[in-house]
């Protein structure tokens, strides 16, 4: 099983980023491979015995002090995550419903694929994912209701981190109990690799506020309308007003044109 799970291959369940272990050097350290398998021997091998011991020994490994996973999983997996890891802290993310249905409707990697093997159906295929957008949003947001008082959970949004990165930034810091410095504002300069727009194609390191609106270039007005409709209570759970959001105000088509200001 530990082979397997090193080995790198598009495997059924080992084929996410996580498993890839993309610039984790000790990965392919076969003391590493040595270390999991004797410490899993010595668990009840049950799955959270096993994740733990998988990112415990990978952070020993990198001579790191605390382990940072991206789980793109469903925020309803929050109770297992509690019980396997206890201490940990959870930052879940969320953006605008908006931004997430378009996101949806054009991934190359999903919607598109199925949108080019099925022509005739593309309209139903790409309705469908707008309405699984709104359902998966409202859903997220009544899990939020249920998780948000503990101390080791706290909902940040995309949106604040694009339109004010400094202040958001040194939230999730003091959330993590880490150090802000000011590299944090610079992730252009990282090594850590950064998703590609589903919008444009293109991988934007630098903090973007644009990014965060690009969607308004895609939507279609009846879209646009019915998920704003269906999800409003949805996003006032969350604490997201994009009537008053700040980054609105960065986006370009909110500049009064030369017309406007020569007036």
């Amino acid at each position: 099983m530990v082979e397997l799970c090193f080995a790198k291959k598009n495997l059924p369940g080992l084929d996410s980023v996580f498993w890839r272990f993309v610039n984790i050097e000790a990965a392919s350290n076969p003391d590493l491979k040595e270390a999991i398998s004797r410490q899993i021997k010595k668990s009840n091998r049950s799955l959270g015995a096993i994740a733990r011991i998988f990112i415990e020994e990978i952070t020993r490994f990198s001579d790191s002090e605390r382990a940072c996973v991206k789980f793109p999983v469903d925020v309803g997996h929050i109770p297992e995550l509690l019980e396997w890891f206890p201490d940990c802290r959870i930052m879940h993310i969320t953006r605008d419903p908006r931004a997430l249905a378009m996101s949806k409707t054009n991934d190359p990697s999903g919607t598109a694929i199925k949108v080019l093997q099925h022509p005739r159906t593309a309209w139903f295929i790409k309705k469908l994912s707008v309405w699984l957008a709104i359902t998966q949003y409202r859903r997220t947001s009544r899990l939020h209701l249920r998780f948000r008082h503990l101390n080791n959970y706290r909902l940040f949004r995309y949106e604040d981190l694009l339109a004010e990165p400094e202040k958001t930034l040194r939230e999730m810091c003091k959330f993590i109990e880490a150090e802000f410095t000011e590299d944090l504002l610079h992730p252009e300069a990282g090594i850590h690799l950064h998703q590609a727009s589903s919008l444009t194609g293109k991988q934007k390191k630098a903090f973007d506020p644009s990014a965060a609106v690009r969607w308004q270039d895609v939507i279609p007005v009846a879209d646009k309308w019915l998920i704003t409709t269906l999800t409003k209570r949805a996003m006032k759970i969350m604490e997201y007003d994009p009537d008053r959001h700040p980054i609105f105000r960065l986006d370009r088509r909110s500049s009064p044109s030369p017309c406007t200001k020569a007036a």
